[in-house]
């Protein structure tokens, strides 16, 4: 028995579509597999695949540790060149 499917038409801008599909490439899928994948993830585990931003665009657990470490000593910086190289 032949599964039934419906299809999704999303409209999103031509140059987000070539940018994804690149990546898909480069990974060895096409742009279809990835939103296959996608909605899979959801159904199988119930969550996004992707994790939770603050609006900060950091997990939670990055903006924490970027706010403890902005409490932190800091540090005088005469040199950002010098600063940049030794990172």
């Amino acid at each position: 028995m032949k599964k039934k499917t419906s299809t999704i038409h999303v409209r999103v801008p031509a140059k987000l579509k070539r940018a994804a599909e690149k990546v898909a490439e480069a990974n060895g899928l096409d742009l279809s597999s990835c939103i296959r994948m996608f909605l899979t993830h959801m159904d199988v585990r119930g969550s996004m695949p992707l994790p939770s931003l603050t609006i900060n665009g950091f997990t939670a657990e990055e903006e924490e540790e970027i706010l403890k470490r902005a409490k932190g000593p800091m540090v005088r910086i005469d040199n950002l060149d010098e600063f940049f190289k030794n990172l």
